[in-house]
């Protein structure tokens, strides 16, 4: 299910009659989670405003309940970059190459917006300047001391099992002896009746 690492590529950018991303964005692959399976997994992405205005940027992922991204709007003035984290907190893997994150870009006028919040740079009818998407790809391993403590445990199950199995055998053979018993008990009795007569 993992790909490897040298799957990374050029992103996928945008899609048919939306503008490229006008920004740098680094690095400039796909998204690769690597580690542990079941702990989260961070990695970092750095948008460079290579543009003379004032940007606003705006990441999504397509699941917001197993990535989570720090901080997804934000603005950039002219020669600075912003540093982005973005986490994966699944505790299953899915699919590789399933999932994306979009970067989004708009110019921000600083005299008209101010220190306005981000969020409201993204309202109504506007539209994003720059588009690229960053497909994910997934190489999780399971941590050995988790798998042997799963062995262990299953070992364990097994051996419980084999004592309830044992405990039910015993049972149904003390039944069996109970209904013997109740068996010679019943033909006493008759023989008893028998012999009266």
């Amino acid at each position: 299910m993992a790909a490897k690492g040298g799957d990374a590529a050029k992103p996928e950018a945008a899609k048919p009659g939306e503008p490229p991303f006008g920004l740098k964005l680094e690095p400039d692959a796909k998204v690769l989670f690597k580690g542990k399976q079941g702990e989260p997994i961070t990695i970092e992405r750095t948008i460079t405003n290579t543009t003379p205005d004032r940007q606003c940027y705006e990441i999504k992922c397509t699941a917001n309940d197993i990535f989570r991204v720090r901080q997804p709007l934000g603005f950039i003035e002219p020669k600075e970059t912003a540093t982005i984290k973005i986490s994966f907190m699944g505790k299953t893997v899915p699919e590789n190459l399933k999932h994306f994150f979009a970067f989004y870009h708009t110019k921000s006028d600083k005299k008209t917006d101010g220190d306005k919040n981000p969020r409201q740079d993204w309202t109504g009818d506007v539209k994003a300047q720059g588009v690229c998407r960053q497909l994910c790809l997934f190489e999780l391993i399971e941590d050995k001391k988790k798998k042997d403590d799963k062995k262990e445990e299953k070992k364990e199950e097994k051996k419980e099992e084999k004592k309830d199995d044992e405990k039910k055998e015993e049972k149904k053979e003390e039944k069996k002896e109970e209904e013997k018993k109740e068996e010679k008990k019943e033909e006493k009795k008759e023989e008893k009746k028998e012999e009266k007569k």
